[in-house]
């Protein structure tokens, strides 16, 4: 098949699309968490020591055990940066906090008197890359964005959260007003029962950006945005806990399916990629997890199960012809897996930090061509802060079971298809040579896709961060270097508040690897440099 055809499948995400979609799907740094009251505390989600953008999508916010080593983050992060939702009123956390320290965003004399809290931001992105595999400079994308968070006050019984954004400008091949109800749930507190009703963003594990358990919130790669977490998608569905400290049992049940998104790539003439068929709303087609929290002064762990439909569909055949009007059609096509995870985290002292996580995923069908071999994905990483600097350095492996290398050294393409004669499809030998060929480069395809290509991968990623001039400058970058495929991704940035509520920052997002790899499809529309203003309010 063509280049063009698994291009528009970018992303297994794999080990990248956890440190893309992760770090930052990557574009982002550890944030100022507010204080937590019992019986509401829900457990860390996210490294100890994290750049200051980095996601906190997860609803619950991240919180590290007492002795966890903290590293400096960018300023106040939490206090400015509206992006971040720290969403104080929440299931897991105290109801006064709010995503802006209140000190910066709000009127601490007007704070009391209303039932709820608004903030938000405002701000202005552009975004300049490349061509696709061409090499004039373009503006990817160009807008201004408003966001509004509303919280209510926490009730005894009760609190809710919303988030709205209205963007306009050029995002891609497009220019439109763009409306996203981002999330909106209504939490119930019942005793040691919580419950989350509604649209939200559950991000699981304790890796920083790479997080093999992670399977529930999908990513929307067109979003363009110096924030990684702002590449979730929110979803509706329902997030329970029962607490007994100190262990406490959640479950998630997510009957609607939401699959990543590829930034839109033309594909060659004669080759069409359909849309993926969404599975109905029928409640044997939901998605199930649960997990296991132990969670003691100086060491938090959890194991976890999730059964459902995966959130990157692969490629299947669904149409060809032959002969001079020769094409084919290729569909993106829906799996169901089961994820068993672990993960844990602890600290030594107040300065280093040490998490893991691990897990291992079997498709239902593995032998469709749509769907990856089973595999254990696992990483290890510590954090220390060394002053204004912080540090997160990890190693993230991946094993893939009964694998073997798919496709071959003369893949079917079209021109092969233009020389057989339409009366040729009436022979059944023929056919099935034809088919066989179109299958065997699907299996190349999707073995790029869902990171496959080795049997054993080795990753190391890096993630630094230097504060100055009173914590108002921030110089950061991640990278990550996978030894096996020689893929490599960074992201500097350089970002400077100067005041409470106005920031900016510059930076760049580059993707590479060598030729029909993941990072090398990636880079072709992902790469890119920007510039953004924001004021939060």
């Amino acid at each position: 098949m063509t280049d063009a055809v698994c291009r528009t499948t970018r992303t297994s995400l794999g080990w990248m699309l956890g440190i893309v979609s992760g770090f930052a799907l990557l574009p982002s740094p550890a944030l100022a968490q507010p204080a937590e009251e019992p019986p509401a505390a829900d457990a860390a989600d996210q490294p100890a020591a994290q750049p200051a953008d980095a996601p906190a999508a997860d609803a619950p916010p991240a919180e590290s055990p007492p002795d966890a080593a903290e590293p400096a983050v960018e300023g106040d992060a939490a206090a400015v940066d509206s992006n971040v939702v720290v969403e104080g009123g929440s299931l897991f956390e105290d109801g006064g906090a709010s995503t802006a320290d209140a000190g910066d965003a709000i009127s601490a004399a007007s704070a009391p008197a209303l039932p709820f809290e608004l903030n938000g931001y405002v701000r202005g992105d552009a975004f300049f890359g490349k061509e696709t595999r061409g090499k004039d400079a373009i503006l990817r994308a160009g807008y201004g964005e408003l966001a509004l968070q509303f919280r209510t006050q926490r009730q005894e019984y009760g609190d809710a959260f919303a988030e709205a954004r209205f963007r306009y400008g050029q995002q891609g091949e497009t220019q439109d007003l763009i409306v996203d109800l981002r999330e909106a749930y209504a939490n119930v507190y019942a005793g040691p029962f919580d419950l989350r009703l509604g649209k939200q963003i559950i991000v699981w594990g304790k890796a920083d950006g790479f997080n093999p358990t992670n399977n529930i919130t999908p990513v929307d790669l067109t979003v363009r945005s110096p924030l990684e977490d702002d590449r979730r998608v929110g979803n509706f569905g329902a997030r329970a806990f029962l607490n007994f400290a100190p262990v406490r049992l959640e479950g998630v049940w997510m009957p609607l399916y939401i699959p990543t998104k590829f930034p839109p790539i033309p594909l060659e003439p004669g080759v069409t990629l359909l849309d993926p068929v969404i599975p109905g709303p029928e409640l044997e087609n939901g998605l199930g997890a649960g997990r296991l929290h132990l969670e003691l002064s100086s060491f938090e762990m959890s194991a976890s199960y999730l059964y459902g439909n995966a959130l990157l569909p692969g490629l299947e055949r669904y149409a060809y012809d032959v002969g001079s009007n020769a094409s084919v059609v290729v569909q993106r096509r829906v799996y169901t897996h089961q994820v068993i995870g672990f993960d844990f985290s602890t600290a030594f002292g107040e300065e280093l930090g040490l998490r893991g996580e691990a897990a291992y995923r079997a498709p239902i069908n593995e032998e469709a061509i749509y769907t990856p071999n089973r595999e254990v994905n696992y990483v290890v990483g510590l954090d220390r802060t060394f002053g204004s600097l912080s540090v997160i350095a990890q190693y993230i492996g991946k094993y893939v079971l009964d694998w073997e290398r798919e496709g071959t050294d003369n893949p079917a393409g079209l021109d092969e298809l233009r020389e057989i004669p339409p009366a040729d499809l009436m022979t059944p030998s023929i056919v099935e040579d034809i088919e066989a060929g179109i299958d065997e480069e699907m299996r190349r395809r999707n073995q790029i896709l869902f990171q496959q290509t080795e049997e054993l991968q080795h990753t190391a990623s890096v993630r630094l961060e230097y504060l100055a001039l009173h914590d108002t400058l921030s110089f950061s970058v991640l990278g990550a270097y996978n030894f096996s495929t020689a893929e490599w991704l960074a992201f500097p940035k350089i970002s400077y508040k100067f005041s409470d509520a106005l920031s900016g920052s510059i930076g760049g997002e580059l993707y590479n690897g060598p030729e029909d790899t993941l990072l090398d499809y990636l880079d072709q529309d992902l790469t890119a440099g920007y510039v953004e203003l924001k004021y939060a309010f």
